[in-house]
């Protein structure tokens, strides 16, 4: 048998996982929607800032406050790329905390926080939604997805309970998920 594929498959997957973006040198935090590291080195940084070209007041305002510390030599904004690079004295100040002033005065700080979705929930929610929205349309309002699924679990889970009694995980399990669904409701 042939391992050359999975060889290669295997070490792509660990030098992916190890090297990571080997331009952030200084191993700061990205993220993702947010601010995100392009490139960093001893007193140099590269930030992608999409609300830069939307905030460009606030971003001018930030270069003013960061240029004025005297850490931080120089501040170049470019709002049609919506990058920031930055150039800073490494002896006076990390290169965290400039990265950590630069949300604080974009005002990312809530940005930051948030958990951000994955593409793969973003379009496994997206497809719910237009299922849960055909089934209103289709039942004139009287049900969405989430009472559609829930009662057809508790049909299948009574139907294997009149039929073959209290087996498991068969019927069990399927009331045990209506009643989640049921339960679940508004909750989301």
């Amino acid at each position: 048998m042939d391992y050359t594929y999975a060889a290669i498959a295997a070490a792509a997957a660990w030098m992916a996982a190890s090297g990571g973006n080997q331009r952030n040198q200084l191993k700061l935090p990205s993220f993702r929607g947010a601010v995100e590291v392009r490139a960093s080195l001893p007193g140099r940084m590269r930030l992608y800032i999409p609300a830069l070209s939307a905030r460009e007041a606030t971003a001018q305002a930030m270069k003013q406050q960061l240029e004025g510390t005297g850490a931080v030599r120089q501040v170049e904004l470019n709002p049609r790329t919506c990058t920031a690079l930055i150039y800073f004295d490494p002896s006076q100040v990390e290169a965290a905390v400039v990265e950590g002033a630069v949300i604080k005065l974009m005002g990312l700080d809530e940005a930051v926080k948030k958990r951000p979705a994955s593409r793969m929930e973003t379009g496994l929610k997206t497809i719910w939604e237009s299922v849960d929205h055909g089934v209103l349309e289709a039942t004139n309002g009287l049900m969405d997805a989430r009472m559609l699924t829930g009662s057809a679990l508790a049909l299948a889970a009574l139907r294997g309970f009149m039929r073959d009694g209290a087996t498991l995980p068969g019927a069990a399990t399927l009331l045990w998920w209506a009643s989640n669904i049921f339960r679940g409701r508004g909750h989301e």
